[in-house]
């Protein structure tokens, strides 16, 4: 027989290795063959998870064939239930997202079994694996924290660094940058104690992604040098297997040379779950654009995307964005400026669609960190307690009271969130993703009353000019004054928002074409004797062009109106700029 302290001390062990230092507890696992019992049962299934979290396909069937012998002829319920956990795992590594999916909802309805820390750990973090590879961020998300929450209960290094790093990795993914960097620095510092290098590596490099999305290019630097300059640290061969982001680190600080070279001797990998060929092109793009090789930067994102398109590749949102983006920068300093606002407009999309995902990230935080679960199950348990009936009665009003508090609170919350996603932070103005939310049920009520509308496109003239004249600061500067005057000009019925860069949109019900001239022609004239901002540098007011189209004349959607006052202002930039263009009564008219 096996000493009972020998078997308690060994499982504390394998428990400690498995999610630490998988190949040790691979070893030890397998050294426990021929001790019979639970012992060998549990070391051939800490070989199976071993081997099916290092990604070795097929290695982890024959130990969970093993370990699931050994617990069936012991009866026992738990040791089965693991091995169900590891084999949802390994389906869904194999891309059988479906049946992972429907072993784990089997398994949650299960009775018989002892869920401890340990084992609800690795069920929500597989779980939250399986909901994010199916697209149900929100699932995921709860399930990332609970896996934290069981971690932490744990006790258990590995655990605790793997939840901590999935969370920040999985937020990096919804673009909620600031909690993707606390918690990702977080698990940096403690893989960092722990010595795991490859966790050490891997969250260093999604920091010099996230630092970077967050406009800190010398925090981007930074953490590639950290990388490079720690090589106990670290995993070997960094050049070759981590060549992004250490191209991304040295592109911030403005070292292109290096970027480039470590682009050109590197492997194509992706970091935190993202698109390695996409991140490859618009980092390279990037530095062919800081090299004024603007024909190279259009040729390779153009390429990029048409591959992409004829293999019918999905994209991830931050890297198709990038990459829209630098094709957009590349057509403007080519002098195609069409092409460049298509682009733009196209990579604004899907900026709009990353502040949405990240709103709705933070909310769910918010959500988390507020504890309305613990909130609810506090009540749930003064409800079902008959003991000292007369405080427990006190107590769940006071429950029931904090429960709701929090609740309105969290609302709150979710309704500043949505707000700050519908407003563009610069100018304050509504953005591109409120018009397409409320300017079609403006439209509505216009036809269903048989009144008229116009939608107005304005575009601030030579933009790009002053930009490279007085910096971005003064862009910026004219943007805000801009839209400021925008506010002041036009009615409070009217919707007004930035529509990407420079351009801006204006739905005004209830007014005619010429009506609509008029007031815009009040506003290019406000703008150019706008008075400057006393104590600040002086910057030339400008002027801008637009284009009115009319509702339902020249359109019935809101697409189909923009479409025609996007025609309108082409013609008032090539009659010389600093106009307003009303879309002609037939046709677009032609261009000289």
């Amino acid at each position: 027989m096996v000493d009972d302290d020998i078997v308690a001390a060994t499982r504390g062990r394998l428990r400690e290795l498995c999610y630490l230092k998988p190949d040790e507890a691979a070893a030890l696992g397998r050294s426990l063959a021929g001790s019979g019992g639970l012992m060998e049962a549990e070391g051939w299934l800490h070989v199976a998870l071993a081997e099916v979290r290092t990604g070795r396909e097929g290695a982890a069937d024959a130990a969970l064939a093993q370990a699931r012998q050994g617990f069936e002829a012991l009866g026992h319920a738990t040791g089965l239930a693991w091995c169900d956990e590891v084999q949802a795992i390994a389906l869904r590594r194999a891309g059988d997202y479906a049946a992972s999916a429907n072993l784990q909802a089997e398994l949650d309805g299960r009775t018989g079994i002892e869920r401890d820390a340990l084992y609800r750990f690795l069920a929500h973090n597989s779980r939250a694996i399986t909901h994010k590879v199916n697209g149900h961020c929100d699932d995921a998300l709860r399930h990332f924290y609970a896996a934290h929450d069981a971690a932490v209960e744990s006790g258990l290094d590995g655990p605790r660094v793997t939840a901590i790093g999935n969370l920040g990795g999985f937020h990096q993914d919804l673009y909620n940058l600031d909690d993707a960097r606390r918690l990702s620095e977080e698990g940096l510092e403690q893989a960092c104690r722990l010595g795991l290098r490859q966790v050490v590596t891997v969250t260093a490099a999604n920091l010099v992604f996230i630092r970077h999305a967050m406009g800190d290019g010398a925090g981007a630097h930074a953490m590639a040098v950290f990388m490079l300059e720690n090589p106990a640290q670290t995993l070997p061969d960094l050049a070759h297997i981590f060549p992004l982001p250490l191209a991304l680190g040295h592109l911030a600080h403005g070292d292109i040379e290096r970027a480039l070279r470590f682009l050109e001797a590197g492997a194509v990998t992706g970091i935190a779950d993202g698109d390695g060929l996409c991140d490859w092109a618009w980092i390279k793009a990037r530095c062919l654009l800081a090299q004024d090789n603007a024909v190279g930067a259009r040729e390779l994102v153009e390429r990029t995307l048409q591959q992409r398109a004829e293999r019918q590749l999905a994209e991830q949102p931050y890297p198709s964005m990038q990459l829209r983006q630098a094709l957009a920068d590349a057509c403007e300093r080519l002098g195609d400026h069409r092409a460049a606002l298509g682009w733009q407009r196209q990579a604004h999309e899907r900026y709009a669609h990353l502040v949405g995902r990240s709103a709705r990230a933070r909310f769910i935080a918010l959500e988390v960190g507020h504890q309305l679960a613990t909130a609810q199950r506090e009540r749930d348990k003064a409800v079902l307690g008959h003991r000292e009936a007369e405080h427990d009665r006190r107590r769940l009003v006071e429950l029931n009271a904090a429960l709701e508090a929090k609740m309105a609170e969290t609302e709150q919350l979710h309704q500043a969130l949505r707000e700050q996603a519908l407003r563009d932070p610069l100018t304050g103005l509504h953005n591109r993703r409120y018009l397409f939310e409320a300017g079609p049920g403006l439209l509505e009520l216009a036809r269903r009353q048989q009144r008229i509308a116009c939608v107005a496109l304005l575009d601030l003239d030579h933009f790009k000019l002053l930009n490279d004249t007085y910096g971005h600061q003064a862009g910026d500067q004219v943007l805000r004054r801009f839209a400021a005057l925008l506010k002041e000009t036009l009615r409070r019925s009217d919707i007004l928002c930035r529509y990407g860069g420079e351009e801006f949109v204006a739905v005004m019900p209830d007014i005619d074409a010429n009506d609509a001239h008029a007031v815009l022609a009040r506003l290019l004239e406000a703008l150019r004797t706008l008075p400057p901002e006393p104590g600040r540098r002086r910057v030339p007011n400008g002027s801008f062009s637009a284009g009115i189209a009319v509702f339902p004349r020249h359109g019935s959607t809101l697409e189909k109106l923009l479409h025609r006052a996007d025609k309108a202002l082409y013609t008032a930039k090539h009659q010389g700029r600093a106009r307003i263009e009303q879309v002609p009564a037939t046709g677009f008219g032609t261009l000289a």
